[in-house]
């Protein structure tokens, strides 16, 4: 069965004319050459490296009593994930509502799912 890219989901014809099943088995390499895949929030797993897309719902500075850090909540329809850059004060673009991809090794902290240190594209308005 011939197999069409698009976006980030591989799409396989189906038996039947005019369906189209999906399979999440794109993959994608970091800056340092690890390989992710793109899943939903709820399907990370903590160890893993992947990459997940959603709306940040809300941004964080902690400026003292430790290292810096700038911090956003993304969900999207399946959950949560904390994002934390340490060492930075602000990051421009990361606003609320605003759609964002990050990559990185899902962590485990106070029970959430956290990404340190994420690489990121933020999504330009209208383009989906």
């Amino acid at each position: 069965m011939p197999l069409a890219k698009r976006g980030c989901d591989r799409f396989r014809r189906a038996p039947y004319p005019g369906t189209v099943t999906v399979e999440k088995t794109w993959r994608a390499r970091t800056s340092t050459g690890q390989l992710c895949q793109h899943v939903t929030i709820c399907d990370a797993e903590v160890g893993e490296v992947v990459e997940v897309t959603g709306s940040v719902h809300s941004v964080t500075l902690h400026p003292s009593g430790g290292v810096e850090s700038f911090e956003a909540d993304v969900s999207d329809e399946t959950g949560m994930v904390h994002l934390v850059w340490l060492g930075r004060r602000r990051l421009t673009g990361i606003v609320p509502s605003r759609r964002i991809s990050a990559r990185g090794r899902v962590a485990l902290r106070d029970g959430r799912k956290v990404i340190f240190n994420p690489e990121y594209e933020l999504t330009i308005p209208g383009s989906e």
